[in-house]
């Protein structure tokens, strides 16, 4: 079966109609978990150690000591995946505080557990990434209740509630600003423009997650010659940019063409977002090609 999901309560990979978890885990109450999305390459993780790094920190910063290894739960993808039968997976690893009575006390809860999703990997076919999406800037935070923006947690109606408001506008996706009206960030990506020839994009202190996708955008940016800035950014100057593309560990480099109906560019995908998007597949090639046989 191509979907397959591993639960720490379990031990093993379960078929979907088996992977169940209690009405009274505070991950499904209140958002009380962390996580990680990625995909493979030649059945191999993407940039698996900077996520479970991340993971880490993301438990770290709501207090939630993680009971298993980085060795385990990448056992746990490889188990997972393997079960599967896929060519190439998407992969989300979730860890939540565990069941408990329904109360805000964190310290009543039970156990982590660890759910691993394994599916199909979907991405846009190729004439989705020269036509790019329509985006729409939506006067809003990702993060509720002052939360840090660093850390990925379950409670993700920021973004359901962004992407419904530009869903609403006709857009695809949308961009989000901060409290005072910079751009920071896709609902579920990161964002890069192209200004006056210069490749930039927000930085990390305008209050915004550290894509892992964005730190190897960055560097294949470096092998290309072009230096990243990063700089603050105010919507209008992001509507009058060459170029507007965003980065997120599943769809890789997708541009944005149209933002809130106005034409980026020449409406289709730039020079620089091209030949990025073409790098960063290369790089997805090299990591398959690591595989060993």
């Amino acid at each position: 079966m191509p979907t397959k999901i591993y639960l720490s309560t379990v031990g093993a990979p379960v078929d979907p109609e088996d992977a169940k978890i209690s009405v009274f885990d505070r991950g499904f109450l209140y958002g009380d978990s962390v996580y990680e999305t990625l995909r493979t390459s030649g059945g191999i993780p993407v940039e698996l150690t900077r996520h479970l790094a991340r993971l880490q920190r993301s438990a770290e910063g709501i207090g939630l000591e993680l009971p298993f290894s980085d060795a385990a739960i990448a056992e746990a993808i490889a188990q997972t995946h393997e079960a599967t039968g896929n060519d190439e997976s998407y992969v989300r690893v979730i860890v939540t505080r565990g069941v408990g009575p329904i109360m805000l006390d964190p310290r009543k809860s039970s156990s982590p557990t660890l759910v691993v999703l394994v599916q199909p990997l979907v991405v846009p076919p190729p004439e989705a990434y020269r036509k790019g999406i329509a985006v729409v800037v939506v006067g809003m935070t990702k993060t509720m209740g002052g939360l840090d923006p660093a850390i990925k947690t379950g409670n993700y109606l920021g973004s359901i509630l962004a992407t419904r408001r530009a869903i609403a506008a006709g857009g695809d996706d949308a961009i989000l600003c901060n409290a005072e009206g910079e751009v920071v960030e896709g609902a579920t990506s990161n964002v890069f423009f192209v200004k006056d020839g210069q490749l930039c994009t927000p930085p990390l202190e305008a209050g915004l997650l550290a894509g892992i996708t964005r730190e190897v955008v960055c560097r294949l940016a470096g092998e290309l010659g072009h230096t990243v800035v990063q700089r603050r950014v105010q919507p209008d100057e992001l509507r009058t940019a060459e170029e507007v593309f965003l980065t997120s560990s599943v769809r890789g480099i997708m541009a944005a063409t149209t933002i809130d109906g106005h034409p980026i560019g020449t409406g289709q995908a730039g020079p620089l977002t091209t030949a990025l998007h073409e790098r960063y597949e290369a790089y997805l090639g090299e990591i398959a090609a690591s595989r060993p046989r």
